[in-house]
């Protein structure tokens, strides 16, 4: 397994490569696409974009910004945002820890909610409970994101007068109670979404595993419901699991930018959207790298773990 992991990782930096490389083409051959006519401003002279060209680099040939470019970040160096002059890196590390949250908690949500749901639809089958549990997951992957948010903000402020918090970022260890209030209800949000995919995936793959013939042995053999439901049925329908989690994973990654930007959470997702709007070419540049590292790494974390679930894989 492990030499499997060695050879995926060795494919990494040239995907990173290829996706940098492409990245950093389409920015600078897109039409409209030119910053310093934004930096410059209405009613700016040739004169003064010219010299905002010169200032960012932007008069060099295409061959030797991506290779100024890609010796910084080898270094450690992302540069600094057209607008401001601020530190990327130091900007990064500042808007992380809310969007890490945001997805962690979004990820839970919606692994707690699909799975057990999907489990107790396939348990009782055809029962209300079950139409009911499928309704949610038809529901859930029709209503968009960004509606059930906007709805999240105007709903309570009628109804009960209340406003959630928005913007900013505590800790949880620093004030718990605010900290819920601003990342649980958009969290609970996303979540949902991955939830009903997972739950439709979980009842089908159960509903599968229950009509087996192992599954009607322990069944015969006497063992209780609840053992071998979760000892017997459960277990083996975490590898299809497993893989749609990975999924939901790269959709709540996507989906919280809309998230912050509905809920104004100063993290990454809103960084990278003002950055596009903004033409700021460094910052959208790392940030794809970074989406596609994380992309990457979460793909062979899912393709790992199939061999820890079931011992019959085995990797070459």
């Amino acid at each position: 397994m492990w030499r499997y992991a060695l050879r995926r990782l060795a494919f990494l930096p040239l995907i990173i490569l290829a996706v940098s490389i492409i990245t950093f083409v389409l920015l600078r051959v897109l039409p409209d696409q030119d910053p310093a006519v934004l930096m410059a401003g209405q009613g700016a002279s040739p004169e003064q974009i010219d010299a905002i060209h010169e200032q960012l680099g932007l008069d060099d040939p295409i061959v030797v910004q991506y290779i100024t470019w890609a010796k910084g970040v080898a270094r450690g160096d992302m540069g600094e945002t057209y607008f401001g002059r601020r530190d990327i890196a130091d900007e990064i590390v500042r808007r992380f820890p809310a969007s890490a949250e945001l997805m962690v908690l979004s990820l839970i949500i919606s692994v707690i909610i699909g799975v057990s749901f999907g489990v107790l639809s396939a348990v009782m089958r055809n029962s209300l409970i079950d139409y009911l549990m499928r309704f949610f997951a038809v529901l859930g992957q029709s209503v968009p994101d960004f509606f059930l948010l906007i709805l999240l903000i105007i709903i309570p402020s009628i109804i009960w007068n209340y406003a959630a918090p928005i913007g900013g970022y505590v800790a949880p260890w620093e004030d718990p109670w605010r900290n819920a209030r601003i990342y649980v209800p958009p969290s609970m949000i996303l979540g949902i979404g991955g939830a009903a995919g997972i739950m439709r995936l979980q009842r089908t793959t159960m509903l599968e595993v229950l009509n087996s013939d192992y599954v009607r042995t322990a069944r015969a053999k006497g063992l209780a419901s609840w053992v071998v439901i979760m000892g017997h049925a459960f277990r083996n329908t975490l590898a299809p699991l497993v893989t749609v989690v990975g999924t939901s994973f790269t959709a709540i990654f996507a989906g919280s930018v809309i998230a912050e930007s509905v809920m104004s959470i100063d993290g990454l997702g809103v960084f990278f959207l003002n950055s596009a709007l903004q033409r700021d070419f460094p910052v959208v540049q790392f940030l794809v790298l970074y989406t596609a590292t994380v992309v990457i790494v979460v793909n062979l974390i899912v393709d790992l773990s199939y061999a820890v679930i079931d011992p019959r894989v085995r990797y070459r």
